[in-house]
């Protein structure tokens, strides 16, 4: 591991708290559906969702017999609802039958569950080491030179490379954390408190 890398994980790791908790929910099948609402939302209005949503239907058994445009309804406020009702429902029928898997390799096979979903997943209901990518580690890896692409799964694949094991959901957490208070899309970088570290710090600024 480059000094640089070492650097940067240990100034995140003292400048966040050590518990960093993003979805309040950690009953499995519940955090699946929730992760899944976060697609292209907030984890505030998934945690609305979600909660709307299982008040009605409280196990993936009764979710799988519901009415498609019921589940719409209420999940609604996440976003591209008629996609996730689809995919929940799906995977419902499936979680019903045969329960949740243990293995990213096995997870990213069911209904609406990418890398990020599979990861968050085994990271915080299985207490594995997990890298989680999504739009705000992706970002925030990126400028900081952890990672040379865009790409998500390119991104998950070179911290496993480069990153040792132990560090990987630690770093999830702390680097997207960064991202949502500091490194936006139009970052704060003088406020930012890896800004001596980041070689992309001139990047524009709010």
């Amino acid at each position: 591991m480059e000094s640089t890398v070492f650097e940067i994980i240990s100034e995140l790791d003292s400048f966040f708290p050590k518990e960093i908790e993003f979805l309040p929910c950690t009953e499995p099948f519940r955090f699946l559906v929730t992760v899944i609402l976060s697609g292209s939302s907030t984890d505030k209005m998934a945690a609305i969702s979600a909660e709307k949503l299982f008040s009605a239907y409280p196990n993936p058994h009764s979710i799988a017999g519901a009415e498609r445009e019921e589940i719409e309804k209420l999940i609604h406020g996440s976003g591209l609802f008629r996609a996730k009702a689809k995919n929940i429902q799906e995977l419902s029928r499936i979680v019903d039958q045969h329960g949740i898997p243990d293995t990213l390799e096995e997870l990213v096979k069911l209904p609406g569950v990418g890398e990020k979903t599979a990861s968050c997943y085994l990271q915080r209901v299985k207490g594995e080491s997990a890298v989680v990518v999504d739009t705000h580690f992706e970002r925030t890896a990126f400028r900081l030179g952890l990672t040379d692409t865009h790409d998500r799964s390119k991104a998950s694949r070179e911290i496993k490379e480069t990153i040792d094991k132990e560090y990987w959901s630690r770093l999830s957490d702390t680097v997207n954390s960064l991202g949502r208070m500091f490194c936006r899309p139009k970052p704060k970088c003088i406020e930012c408190p890896l800004s001596k570290l980041c070689p992309k710090v001139d990047v524009k600024q709010e």
